[in-house]
Formats: C-alpha cells, sequence, structure tokens
C-alpha cells in the first residue's frame, strides 16, 4: 500500500511539473530579453545623419519586421525642444552633456542594461568616461565617440594650426561652421584658454568666447544646419573646409573623389565627445528600442557604421579584431582609452542654475548673437 502511495505521488507530482512547464516556457526566472522578442512597427529616431547606420540597419530591420524611421537633427538642442514640445521618438542621440538635463527634464528614461545582450561587450573605459550615471540608474547606451576636428579639401588649404587662424583674411568666406551651441562655444573655451571641464565657464569667460565667435562667423562663408550641407557646399569648391566639423565628411568626400582631409586638431584642442542612443518617456515602441540599442553595439555595426561610415571610435571591444590597418589608421588610441580620456576631458552638463558658471540658457543667447551677427 505504500509502495502504491508513493508512486500515486510521485506520478501527480511529475503530471503537475509537466503543466507548470508547459505554461511556463521551462523559463528559468529571467527577464526575456528584447533580442529575442518579436519585434514590430516602426522604430523612430532622431539622430544626427548617420546614426541610422544605412551600412546594417536596413538588413536587421527587414530580418526583423520593422522600419526604421530616422528624422535628423541639425543641433543637440533640437532633440531636447522637440521631447519638450512632446514629439515622440523611440531612439535619441544626444552627447553626453544633454544625458542629464534630458533626465532631469524627465524626457528620457533609465536603461534596463539587461535588455541589451551586447552591453558587457563595451569598453570600459567608455562607461567609465561618459557621465551617463545618475540617480544610481544608467541613462544611455553608448554608440560612437570621437573629436571635432578640421575639416579641408586637401588641393585647395592645408592643416590648421590654430583655431585663430579662421578670423584671418585668407579664410575670408572659405570655411563653414555647423549650428552646434556644444561645439562652438568649446572651441571658444578652448581658444580663450579652459583646460579642464569645457562646460564650466564663468560670464566673464563667456563674454570672452563671444566676441571672438562673433569675429570667427563674421569670416566664414555660413553657418550650416547639417552634415550633408558642409559636404555640398565644399564638393561644389563654394568653401574648402569646415571649421570645428566631423572627420566624416572627410571620409566620403574621398568616397565620391574629393581630396579631402580630416582628423586634425588644431594646438588648442577641441570638443571631445560619446555620443549615446537615449530611449525617450514617450516612446511608442520600446521593444524596438532596445532592440536596436543592442544591435548598435554589434561588432559589424560598430566596424561599419561608426568605424568606415562615420569615421568614429567603435565602443566595443569585440570590433578588434575585425579592424583592417586602414581602419586603424584613423588613429583612434583603442590600446590606451583610459589615458585618452584623462588627457582630453569630456565635458560634462552645462549647469541648469545660475551660480558660479554659466547655464545653457546662457549659451543659447550668446550664440543666437553669434548668429545674428554682421
Amino acid at each position: 500500500m505504500r509502495k502504491t502511495l508513493l508512486f500515486l505521488s510521485v506520478a501527480i507530482l511529475v503530471v503537475l511539473m509537466a503543466t507548470v512547464f508547459s505554461f511556463t516556457g521551462c523559463k528559468t526566472g529571467t527577464v526575456e530579453s528584447t533580442a529575442a522578442k518579436k519585434l514590430s512597427g516602426s522604430i523612430r529616431l532622431l539622430v544626427w545623419e548617420g546614426y541610422e547606420f544605412p551600412e546594417t540597419f536596413p538588413k536587421w530591420a527587414e530580418e526583423n519586421g520593422v522600419t526604421i524611421d530616422p528624422t535628423f537633427i541639425a543641433s543637440n538642442e533640437e532633440i531636447f525642444s522637440k521631447l519638450k514640445a512632446g514629439d515622440s521618438y523611440d531612439i535619441v542621440s544626444p552627447i553626453q552633456a544633454y544625458i542629464k538635463p534630458l533626465m532631469d527634464n524627465k524626457l528620457i528614461q533609465p536603461i534596463d542594461t539587461s535588455r541589451i545582450p551586447n552591453w558587457n561587450t563595451i569598453f570600459p573605459e567608455i562607461n567609465d568616461a561618459i557621465p551617463n550615471k545618475y540617480d544610481g540608474k544608467i541613462w544611455s547606451t553608448p554608440m560612437c565617440w570621437g573629436a571635432n576636428s578640421w575639416v579641408w579639401d586637401a588641393d585647395a588649404t592645408g592643416p590648421l594650426e590654430s583655431w585663430t587662424d579662421l578670423t584671418k583674411p585668407e579664410y575670408k568666406n572659405k570655411f563653414v561652421l555647423l549650428d552646434d551651441i556644444i561645439g562652438q562655444i568649446t572651441m571658444g573655451a578652448k581658444v580663450i584658454g579652459i583646460t579642464g571641464d569645457p562646460s564650466l565657464i564663468t560670464p566673464d569667460q563667456l563674454e570672452q568666447i563671444k566676441q571672438w565667435l562673433i569675429e570667427v562667423k563674421r569670416n566664414a562663408k555660413a553657418v550650416v544646419l547639417s552634415f550633408g550641407e558642409a559636404k555640398t557646399m565644399m564638393e561644389s569648391g563654394e568653401v574648402f573646409a569646415w571649421a570645428n566639423g566631423n572627420v566624416m565628411i572627410a571620409v566620403e568626400g574621398v568616397k565620391d573623389g574629393y581630396n579631402f582631409k580630416g582628423m586634425q586638431i588644431p594646438k588648442e584642442g577641441t570638443l571631445t565627445f560619446i555620443d549615446s542612443y537615449c530611449i525617450p518617456t514617450t516612446s511608442e515602441n520600446p521593444d524596438g528600442a532596445y532592440a536596436l540599442c543592442n544591435e548598435v553595439l554589434d561588432a559589424q555595426t560598430q566596424l561599419l557604421g561608426d568605424i568606415r561610415y562615420l569615421a568614429a571610435g567603435a565602443v566595443v571591444n569585440t570590433v578588434l579584431p575585425l579592424m583592417t590597418d586602414q581602419d586603424k589608421s584613423l588613429g583612434y588610441p583603442y590600446e590606451d582609452l583610459g589615458k585618452f580620456w584623462a588627457q582630453n576631458p569630456l565635458g560634462g552638463p552645462v549647469p541648469s542654475e545660475h551660480g558660479q558658471y554659466t547655464t545653457m540658457e546662457d549659451w543659447n543667447k550668446v550664440w543666437e548673437e553669434v548668429k545674428a551677427s554682421n
């Protein structure tokens, strides 16, 4: 009788376990990763041109049954203003200095790194350098890094020794500037001798920067709204350089048959940056957003997109075995990233309240005055 009861108990237990497993799918208690979920719909991006990764994302989107719908920005400020106005996007791509203001205004949501399987491939030095950790949470997925530089047509001009050369007569109407508050004010900060965090600028220093930028703007051909506009003006011969610009234009120009060069930093230094993917609080497709955050960290996406298309620095160590000598010739110091960031401090968030230093509101006002100057 005891043996019969024991047999019945075991049989009942087996049936119960089978029933439980049939409903749970044999889950182990971990959250199902976004990469394993069935995706659908559109993933709306508000990003810099090129950050939609045309070399890899279209195939990935087709394989996953989604569409990627990019809107290109002309400045980091546009991310803030559009989200503040209530526009809905699934991914935005701010520079590191804008992460905290976006967070403070509840415009982005914290990142659940457990939903990004490729997260652990990010260089530790990148995660250490980027200011994206607030309130015990992470607020962005690093996706590329680099530095603004002098980008020029080598058939028409040469390298730039100093940013102060931009006010010389020989450069009159021969270069363009990008409508980018952080980039231009950081360039001015370097020129007046600020060597630390370029986001910490006193009122007197900001006035000096404004006066210098007005001189530069008067000597420039135009303040352009996009990378594409700068590239078109250089290829047409209207100008021979982009001051404080992105080396991607040089790479694209070479593809088009022009003798463009870039990644040359004048002696004062320049803006260094880590750009990220952030997920807005109003995202209508968060699963798609997380999947894209994971895909942007894929080694092939980093190789074909960051390195070969954008001419930017990759953020994952899995890309290193894939790089050719030509890829390495861009000069990004992957072997000593800690030293690079120590020597080239990132600009942190610009203060949001008045005190010893000027605020982003002050910077906006100054840059509008620069653009309006004649």
